[in-house]
């Protein structure tokens, strides 16, 4: 069997039936194609440890459009060796003999430390966004911490008394909640549009359900209108929420459903702002 038929098989036999993200899914083709690009379309039963530590040296870096190098992330590295072993203890229970995979060591997960917009910088964003669609969609990220495949979920009789059902990771389903600002927006919004398209965000052009592609360039050019030089996407306006919430006091068990998270674990990450906020308070009031 061929590594390229071993992953397939994995995805349409076990990740399909279970139920996985289609992002989830695309994740497991990426990471089949590094693997063929590496070592070539080889049998899965010839692979051996050598072939999988020479691979695994060809993911530290990547070429970008323009010919550069880009480091990858250890977590990236991680991710896909990750995905190497699931597989091979897929195929092994299927009868082939094949590398054990625990033989393939997964270097630790990095601490990553979240950035984050400021409540002035999304006041910003939103002042100077082109069209009320584009500030209801940057509003709307920060006022609920969805994710961009949840907003784009959204029908414009989904959210009622400032409050809405998404479904999330794992197709469990949670509420959310938006704030008065956003609803202002989302009212005037909706009574601009004279299409009958059922969803909450659409193509001025198109009249139809926006794609995540042109969410995120929404996003770059308001970002970039408001004079923002960080690099802004929309997941960062789901971190600049959760962020806020802790910095405004709010109890981390409150914010882990809201955000969709399977374990409060995912969650602590958020809690970086607090020892910022304890380090200036040290530092005011410290005398040497």
């Amino acid at each position: 069997m061929k590594i390229s038929e071993a992953f397939d098989l994995y995805k349409n036999n076990y990740m399909f039936v279970k139920g996985l993200s289609k992002r989830v899914l695309e994740n497991q083709d990426y990471v089949k194609n590094r693997i063929v690009k590496a070592l070539g379309d080889i049998t899965i039963e010839e692979l051996t440890l050598e072939d999988v530590s020479r691979w695994n040296n060809t993911l530290h870096f990547r070429l970008l459009p323009d010919g550069a190098l880009q480091e990858r992330r250890n977590n990236t590295i991680r991710n896909d060796l990750i995905r190497l072993k699931m597989v091979l203890r897929y195929v092994r229970i299927l009868g082939h003999e094949c590398l054990n995979p625990e033989l393939i060591p997964i270097p630790k997960r990095e601490d990553t430390r979240r950035g984050f917009l400021t409540p002035e910088e999304v006041d910003a964003m939103i002042e100077n966004a082109s069209s009320l669609r584009n500030k209801l969609v940057i509003s709307l990220f920060y006022a609920s911490g969805i994710r961009l495949s949840e907003l784009i979920q959204l029908d414009r009789d989904s959210i009622y008394d400032r409050q809405f059902t998404v479904v999330g990771k794992g197709k469990k389903m949670r509420t959310c909640f938006i704030d008065e600002r956003t609803e202002k927006i989302m009212n005037e919004y909706l009574a601009s549009r004279s299409d009958n398209c059922p969803a909450l965000i659409v193509s001025a052009k198109y009249k139809a359900r926006m794609t995540p592609t042109n969410i995120q360039l929404l996003i770059k050019n308001s970002a970039r209108r408001a004079g923002i030089e960080k690099n802004v996407f929309p997941h960062l306006l789901r971190h600049s929420f959760a962020t806020d919430f802790i910095r405004k006091g709010g109890n981390i068990r409150y914010l882990s459903p809201m955000l969709g998270h399977a374990s409060i674990n995912t969650t602590l990450i958020y809690t970086h702002v607090v020892d910022n906020d304890l380090k200036k308070q040290y530092e005011m009031f410290h005398t040497a």
